[in-house]
């Protein structure tokens, strides 16, 4: 009878202390982060992007080098960024939950798909009653991989409600794609209109233990600043030679010459409720390498299938520019290929010219640093060697000069 006692004595304090870690549990997840009953879910996750647009030069001729180096008024979204099939999403999904585990994380590669211009992934939620905070990285491509992209807690901070740090090896220092994080997510209304705002990552899924589609708006920013070259024949020189430009490409240099190849980039994203850009700091870590990137090449362009033939005016981009690292480098080395040909359309000679160039060393607005999604533009002009003196040698080999 005295061992029953016992073991009832003990059950019961089993008992008492089992309740005890279940109300202390509950009482760690606050009414902001818990919203109902918890459930399962499997969801197709569906993500329609904007961006703030990089904003195009329009009058060349103002200055003979760069023309643009302009800082933006947020909110200033000018419509839905233009993707492709490459431009697949990392998207980081993190539960509103202080001291967060790594099981409170969920990263799901998103793909974009142009038949309905959003990107998708399927996912199973383990509890919707949950608020939680999104952020994300694209384009995630065969250079720029998830294995690449991981997320962690602003320092000091407990919680992704506060926003988060994206750290992104691996980057290429020159690209053609546009590196964007998440900066805004958004549910849509009851029109199915999104009302899109800087520095909110909350995001709730929809109650329900069947599957379910998660619509979601999301707002894109820059850690990229971005250049186009302006492509001109002289004016006098038109007159007698035409060049058509066939291959262009681009190598980044420390100033020492050496050739740049990637980046690391960290940046810290902390949330706000003042609508403006969360984008704090964006800290870049340069490593050498061997890479260039190819801006044109008339082999895969079907706008230009036999070049970019150049006009004495240069009143558009002519279809050549890349994304670059921002920061304090640079120093570039230019390989263009063109070919010249007579008035009468006959071709004489196949060129190449190599440039090596420093920005800060302009004739016009010099610039010595760039920041994520400022835009700037570099006039190239070819011309002769000597105009008054045109000995064939001049006439056949022009010189391409970066103003």
């Amino acid at each position: 009878m005295k061992k029953i006692k016992n073991i009832t004595c003990q059950l019961v304090a089993l008992l008492c202390f089992m309740t005890g870690l279940m109300l202390s549990a509950c009482s760690q997840d606050s009414a902001s982060e818990r919203l109902e009953t918890p459930d399962t879910s499997n969801r197709q996750l569906r993500l329609t992007a904007a961006t703030r647009q990089f904003s195009m030069d329009g009058d060349l001729s103002a200055a003979p080098s760069i023309t643009r180096a302009v800082t933006y008024t947020y909110p200033s979204i000018t419509g839905w960024k233009d993707f492709n099939e490459n431009c697949n999403m990392l998207a980081f999904i993190a539960k509103r939950k202080s001291n967060p585990a790594s099981s409170d994380v969920m990263s799901r590669l998103l793909s974009y798909t142009s038949a309905s211009n959003d990107w998708q992934a399927n996912i199973t939620v383990i509890d919707t009653s949950y608020v939680y905070q999104i952020f994300g990285f694209s384009p995630i491509d065969a250079a720029n991989s998830s294995d690449n992209v991981s997320m962690s807690l602003l320092p000091s901070s407990t919680n992704y409600a506060d926003g988060a740090q994206l750290t992104i090896s691996g980057l290429k220092v020159l690209t053609l794609s546009d590196p964007c994080v998440i900066v805004g997510v958004t549910a849509p209304d009851v029109n199915n209109n999104y009302n899109l705002q800087w520095g909110k990552f909350d995001f709730t899924f929809k109650p329900g233990t069947v599957d379910v589609t998660d619509y979601m708006g999301i707002l894109l920013d820059h850690i990229y600043s971005r250049y186009n070259f302006s492509i001109k024949i002289d004016a006098d020189y038109a007159q007698l030679r035409t060049i058509r430009v066939t291959k262009m490409t681009l190598e980044a240099l420390h100033d020492d010459g050496q050739v740049l190849g990637s980046v690391t980039a960290t940046v810290s994203i902390p949330a706000n409720t003042t609508n403006t850009n969360p984008i704090t700091s964006v800290t870049y870590s340069r490593n050498a390498g061997t890479r260039s990137v190819t801006i044109f090449d008339k082999t895969d362009n079907a706008t230009y299938p036999n070049g970019i033939v150049l006009d004495k005016n240069a009143t558009n981009f002519q279809q050549a520019g890349f994304c670059h690292a921002p920061g304090d480098q640079r120093w570039f080395r230019l390989t263009t290929q063109y070919e010249v040909f007579d008035r009468q359309g006959k071709h004489i000679r196949t060129n190449t010219a190599v440039n090596t160039f420093n920005t800060a060393n302009f004739k016009g607005n010099k610039i010595t640093s760039t920041a994520p999604g400022m835009e700037h533009t570099i006039q190239i002009v070819v011309n002769p060697t000597y105009l008054y003196m045109l000995s064939d040698w001049d006439l056949d080999n022009p010189t391409m000069t970066v103003n």
